[in-house]
């Protein structure tokens, strides 16, 4: 048994890690526990009815709400300070992946190992990436939002395609990001603007729309010159539409990132603001590449994205 014991960052590294951790437990024929997805469990078909948050789903799974969930939590996490469990530690010198782990070949043999620290969530990019790509559909199912917010964005995704040839989901990533790795990935409103002038020039022959996604409010007067319909703001629902377009432009985030996985859909990760868009710049989950830099500084550590 896999426990996910420790909280790592928002939405969309919490579900990039649980993905990565039920991919290998269906490989190996194990069972992944996350109470550490407390937060995010209400909103998934897998989770929603299973406070356990357990993969493969349980035949008689028990329903949770907050507070059961979040003493769920606690208790997991006394109990592996109380070393009940045997305790697998990331550090920050080097970013986890399965691949490389001492244990890969002998999990099916240990009991119980309970995982915590924040990297787990950056080695499934690169040497991961076969296996998250093999179990995609019982991943994809096990998080499917549920029903009323599946309707939103069916809803929303069919005003969108009203006279449309392609739909470009825009993540504009503000907020948190002007204080996140120094600023690396803030963009101004104007900036995402010269790039969506750039894609529209990708299909100069095509209608195209743009839906807009924010973390923050937009004035809708700036996109007057495009064709766009902007999200509702729920964090879920935003998601789930963007991995509904045709294609994803944003900074590099694991929000987009899932939308990607999700919907299968190609992903242009704004990391030059100066470089000029083509269309190979469209890149599928299956086909990221990456190198890690470590800096002493945690907070300048970072992802080089090579493809």
């Amino acid at each position: 048994m896999l426990i996910i014991s420790a909280k790592s960052g928002q939405l969309g590294n919490r579900l990039l890690l649980f993905a990565n951790f039920i991919a290998v437990a269906i490989e190996h024929n194990l069972t992944v526990l996350n109470p550490a997805f407390e937060e995010y469990a209400e909103f998934f078909v897998g989770t929603a009815r299973d406070f356990l948050s357990c993969y493969p789903p349980p035949y008689f799974a028990l329903p949770g709400n907050k507070f059961i969930r979040n003493k769920y939590y606690k208790i997991i996490k006394y109990l592996n300070n109380k070393k009940i469990w045997k305790t697998q530690e990331i550090t920050r010198e080097k970013p986890f992946n399965w691949v490389n782990h001492q244990d890969s070949d002998t999990l099916k043999y240990n009991s119980t190992i309970c995982f915590e620290g924040w990297l787990f969530r950056d080695g499934w990019f690169v040497e991961d990436l076969p296996k998250l790509h093999k179990y995609a559909d019982p991943i994809r199912a096990y998080f499917a939002p549920l029903q009323p917010y599946k309707i939103n964005v069916d809803s929303l995704i069919l005003n969108v395609k009203n006279k449309a040839d392609i739909i470009i989901g825009v993540h504009i990533r503000q907020g948190d990001y002007e204080q996140h790795q120094k600023g690396r990935y803030f963009y101004k409103t104007e900036q995402y603007l010269e790039v969506m002038t750039s894609v529209v020039k990708l299909f100069a022959t095509k209608q195209i729309k743009f839906l807009i996604c924010s973390n923050l409010h937009q004035e809708p007067s700036l996109f007057d010159n495009f064709n766009c319909v902007f999200a509702k703001g729920h964090f879920i629902e935003d998601m789930y539409a963007l991995a509904e377009c045709d294609y994803i432009v944003g900074p590099p985030s694991s929000y987009t990132m899932w939308a990607s996985f999700y919907g299968e859909k190609p992903l242009y990760m704004m990391r030059d603001i100066s470089q000029t868009i083509n269309l190979k710049d469209f890149v599928h989950f299956y086909e990221w590449q990456g190198i890690f830099h470590y800096k002493d500084n945690w907070s300048e550590s970072f992802w080089e994205w090579t493809h």
